[in-house]
């Protein structure tokens, strides 16, 4: 059985409680120095209701004393009958200023005799051994755990790191399997905005360029490649501006003049319109190196269900909007951006119209989105336009039989669609 002394603690608070008792006799003052404290000679009558004791003032023996929270203020009441046989330790009973000053220095006294006798440098707890082995038994070391701890650091890297880890694997490597896994683990990152800022100042976007134009690289890489820029890219300003120094628009341009495989395309339209998003500067860029020629060439040039060309007259409208809905004060950015223009005059309209009734008319998805396109042109192409009303009201009927009672964007398109037609047809006449 083990046998536990009083700790030094205890002492201290045994000892220290019985003297702040034998001060409770000294007159409480406020926190004026004894200079300034001047005794009050006003008579402190009790009462059975408590009164403040003002500042100074003595007061009658026997009384009941306290010290108000709220107010900061001493007051005083007499003595309830069950409470005057009762002595209170903390009842305040004037003394001279004398009999204070020897009740402070026998206080004192009290004090410096009691921590004379304290032995303060040794520990009187006694050791549970057995209760240490225990817990030795059930936790490992701390040194082990620092030394996994210190393992596992080894291997946490930061984005800083990690991407410039990725570059120098990327650029040393010539097995386009590597490359496939590394561009994967770079379009995750890239994602993050500061990171993908941080890969361009590496000349992360140099590199992935000089792949896109790699004879070395099989398709799969340069689909990744594509995928890659485009998470850079993507609401990513201070990216988007790196890459129009770096006079990626007139390169995209040309690598999709060139490209013959249509996958490929696809993802460089979509590289493309990361780009061009939101950044009138490279929308510029884009008019001045034949954008909309390159557009239209591709229209021209693929079938009319192939997914390019659905993408590029997204794209197209896409940006007409962006234009269409920019806030006043940034409208004159956009004042030498004239892209609905120049596409009606590579017979923009003949060709979204064609687009449209050559797809397949129960492939809504399709549809809907080229209705969407079609909305910003309705004005400039009226006279073709118009043309398609039975075929809208068709639509229509065709939308309606497979889902019925069913009301939808697709409706609502078509809907809005036929009214501005019908409008437009109506102030003509």
């Amino acid at each position: 059985m083990l046998v536990h002394s009083f700790p030094t603690t205890y002492i201290f608070i045994v000892i220290l409680s019985l003297t702040c008792g034998s001060l409770s006799s000294v007159p409480i003052r406020t926190e004026q120095s004894n200079e300034n404290f001047v005794q009050n000679q006003d008579e402190f009558i009790p009462t059975n209701e408590w009164q403040i004791v003002k500042e100074g003032q003595a007061i009658p023996p026997g009384l009941h004393v306290r010290l108000n929270l709220q107010t900061g203020l001493r007051e005083a009441k007499l003595l309830d009958k069950n409470e005057e046989q009762k002595e209170s330790a903390n009842d305040l009973v004037p003394v001279s200023n004398d009999d204070a000053q020897e009740q402070e220095r026998i206080s004192r006294e009290n004090l410096e005799r009691a921590f004379a006798n304290l032995d303060l440098s040794k520990d009187d707890v006694t050791t549970d051994e057995k209760h240490e082995e225990e817990v030795k038994a059930k936790y490992r070391p701390y040194d082990e755990l620092k030394k996994d701890f210190e393992q596992m650091n080894m291997k946490v890297q930061t984005d800083h790191e990690l991407l410039t880890d990725l570059l120098k694997q990327l650029n040393a490597t010539n097995n386009n399997e590597n490359r496939k896994t590394i561009l994967t683990d770079l379009e995750f990152y890239l994602h993050q905005y500061d990171n993908a800022i941080l890969f361009s100042d590496m000349h992360g976007l140099e590199l992935l360029i000089q792949l896109l134009n790699s004879t070395n690289v099989n398709n799969d890489v340069r689909h990744l490649t594509c995928l890659t820029l485009g998470a850079a890219f993507q609401g990513n300003p201070k990216v988007q501006l790196k890459a129009l120094n770096l006079g990626f628009v007139p390169y995209l341009l040309r690598l999709l003049n060139i490209e013959v495989d249509d996958n490929i395309r696809f993802r460089l339209m979509f590289t493309l319109s990361t780009l061009l998003r939101n950044f009138p500067q490279a929308q510029r860029s884009f008019l001045e190196h034949g954008g909309i020629e390159t557009i239209v060439t591709l229209i021209d040039q693929t079938e009319p269900n192939n997914k390019i060309q659905l993408r590029a007259i997204e794209l197209m409208n896409d940006l007409i909007v962006e234009k269409d809905q920019e806030t006043a004060d940034k409208r004159n950015v956009y004042d030498s951006i004239d892209i609905r223009d120049r596409l009606v005059k590579y017979d923009w309209c003949a060709k979204v119209s064609h687009r449209l009734t050559s797809n397949d008319m129960h492939n809504f998805d399709q549809i809907e989105r080229l209705l969407t396109a079609m909305i910003s042109f309705t004005d400039v192409c009226r006279t073709n336009f118009m043309s398609l009303l039975p075929m809208l009201e068709k639509l229509n009927d065709v939308y309606t039989k497979a889902n019925p009672n069913e009301v939808s964007t697709f409706t609502d398109l078509l809907t809005n669609l036929r009214a501005q037609l019908k409008q437009t047809s109506s102030n003509d006449l």
